[in-house]
């Protein structure tokens, strides 16, 4: 991946975290949680690259990622971070597909992964941590 591509996916990566703590604070919830997804889908592509097809999709880019093919040496992710982004994944299907009302509760949990995860991406690739809140 061309480092400005890099920069770009990551700033669109801290702009969904972002957008997901403002919605939480407004008590929209379930846009919290779309928006915590997003930042760590987002953070995944820009740890594991483009993809070989045309786009990623969330079982092509979380087994790659859970494996840790992007981190050098070759190292799993914690399996507890990988059943919390497959916990939001489930909880974003709710509250875009399934309309269901998402409470506070999925929100935060929603922002610890992306935090959790962002954290680990910026780690691993030098990114700047600047917009999230440690």
């Amino acid at each position: 991946m061309e480092p400005q591509r890099q920069q770009d996916l990551w700033a669109i990566a801290i702009e969904n975290y972002q957008a997901a703590i403002l919605t939480a604070q407004q008590g929209w919830h379930n846009v919290s949680v779309a928006c915590s997804y997003y930042a760590v889908f987002t953070a995944m592509w820009v740890a594991l690259g483009d993809p070989p097809g045309e786009r990623w999709e969330h079982r092509g880019i979380s087994k790659p990622f859970a494996q840790g093919h992007w981190r050098t040496p070759l190292h799993p992710v914690e399996r507890d971070a990988i059943r919390a982004i497959r916990r939001l994944y489930e909880d974003r299907l709710d509250a875009d597909y399934r309309a269901v009302r998402l409470t506070q509760l999925e929100s935060a949990a929603g922002l610890t992964t992306a935090q959790r995860i962002l954290s680990l991406v910026a780690h691993a690739r030098r990114l700047s941590l600047e917009g999230i809140i440690l």
